[in-house]
């Protein structure tokens, strides 16, 4: 009684299952992950190695590369630290179907001026991809984690629009501050 089933079953599916199989021996390695972070500062560049970012995350050892990149854009090495560890709860499902909506779509548009790969065409594409691989696991994303599953060798990152957005952040929970009490624990420019 159960042969016959699995008879049609594989009748309707068994090309479906063959072409799988065929596709996935045959499709090329596909890049896992970044390699190399590409820091730009108005007119000057910096390659730091992902390496190198995940060692300052974990345990805040600067590089030569990078200790001349936060010395470049005179920025805190804490506050950089904290940036690229600070942990938002992303629920896999949700950021799917919330990048996949015209807004979202936006959103990571803008985002891509930020942070890309240096050929434009699919920034949107990765960008997404990226933040779907790096919610899936823990529900949480970091930025860390962003460049770690951004799906290109090199990853561009505009670090003159990150500076003016740590500083409007500052300026609004310093703004913020005078009316209510923020409970956001960040280390401070000092």
């Amino acid at each position: 009684m159960g042969e016959p089933k699995i008879g049609r079953w594989f009748q309707k599916h068994g090309i479906a299952v063959l072409v799988a199989s065929v596709a996935v021996f045959f499709v090329p390695n596909r890049v896992e992950a970044a390699e190399e972070i590409i820091f730009t500062y108005g007119g000057a560049t910096q390659s730091v190695s992902l390496e190198e970012l995940q060692v300052f995350a974990r345990e805040g050892e600067i590089s030569p590369s990078l200790e001349f990149l936060l010395n470049f854009g005179k920025q805190n090495p804490l506050m950089m630290r904290w940036i690229l560890k600070q942990e938002f709860p992303a629920n896999t499902k949700l950021v799917y179907d919330l990048f996949n909506t015209a807004p979202g779509e936006y959103v990571l548009s803008q985002t891509s001026s930020v942070v890309g790969s240096k050929s434009e065409r699919a920034n949107v594409t990765a960008l997404r991809g990226a933040l779907i691989a790096s919610a899936s696991d823990d529900n949480v994303i970091s930025l860390i984690e962003l460049l770690e599953n951004y799906p290109t060798r090199q990853v561009y990152v505009n670090g003159k629009l990150i500076a003016k957005a740590q500083s409007n952040f500052n300026q609004f929970v310093e703004e913020t501050g005078k009316y209510i009490q923020v409970p956001i624990d960040f280390p401070q420019n000092k």
